[in-house]
């Protein structure tokens, strides 16, 4: 059980969608953090810190809403009901064409967005939420 199950979700939210991130978007930092460790240990550090964030993200999609967690000292969570979502968007990178990630981001009627990023399968994630829109 993560940090959004035990302190975001209500008890009546039902999950329907956990995203999985892809793991080899770390790849390249930590190429690079090997590679040119002699610089000051800058490429480590950012390797470091690009690690931290992705083990320390969340995302979740209950029947209500879409969530994201991340943070790890502070945390920092963003919601928008599926009711007031207007546009969900997947967009790729070349690396994230070739390693299959993207990100999905949702653009809520409040101007309150939540991106999903380095998601497996973003446009099955963009089908299956709005399956969940039009379907509630």
């Amino acid at each position: 059980m993560g940090y959004l199950e035990k302190h975001v979700i209500g008890n009546n939210d039902i999950i329907k969608l956990r995203p999985q991130k892809n793991s080899l978007v770390l790849f390249f930092p930590w190429l690079w953090g090997i590679l040119f460790c002699w610089l000051l240990l800058i490429p480590t550090i950012v390797a470091i810190k690009k690690t931290v964030k992705y083990c320390t993200t969340e995302y979740l999609v209950t029947d209500k809403k879409v969530l994201e967690k991340y943070g790890w000292i502070s945390t920092h969570t963003d919601e928008t009901p599926l009711s007031k979502i207007e546009n969900i968007t997947v967009s790729y990178t070349f690396w994230g064409k070739i390693f299959n990630y993207s990100t999905v981001s949702f653009q809520g009627a409040n101007r309150n967005n939540v991106n999903f990023y380095y998601i497996k399968n973003g446009e099955e994630i963009k089908k299956q939420v709005n399956n969940l829109i039009y379907n509630n």
